[in-house]
């Protein structure tokens, strides 16, 4: 395997799981079992949706710049996805009704 590409990987790696570290690091977190949980958490996260994300709007960028949305990713994701979870939990239900009776109209359309 080449090296730098070795390299590169590692590196992501180490951005990925310090961005997960930090909200932790800089929140009270009561248990050490919930801590440990969100930076795995956090981690894989980053590791598994920031090569997605890089590839679809940041393909030409260097690895440094990779790093750092990986970094982003695996600090703000989890907070995010909380977010992102309480907006379908609340409006889901509509949401949903309002896709379903557009849904057979649309299709017929293709």
């Amino acid at each position: 395997m080449d090296t730098m590409l070795l390299f590169t990987r590692f590196w992501l790696l180490l951005a990925a799981i310090g961005g997960a570290i930090l909200p932790v690091a800089l929140g009270n977190e009561p248990s050490r079992k919930r801590a440990v949980m969100q930076v795995v958490c956090g981690a894989m996260l980053a590791i598994f949706l920031a090569p997605a994300l890089e590839e679809r709007f940041l393909p030409d960028s260097p690895a440094q710049v990779h790093a750092g949305v990986s970094f982003l990713i695996g600090c703000f994701g989890l907070r995010v996805t909380m977010i992102v979870q309480r907006l379908i939990d609340a409006r889901g239900d509509s949401l949903a009704n309002r896709v379903m009776a557009r849904g057979p109209s649309r299709i017929s359309e293709y």
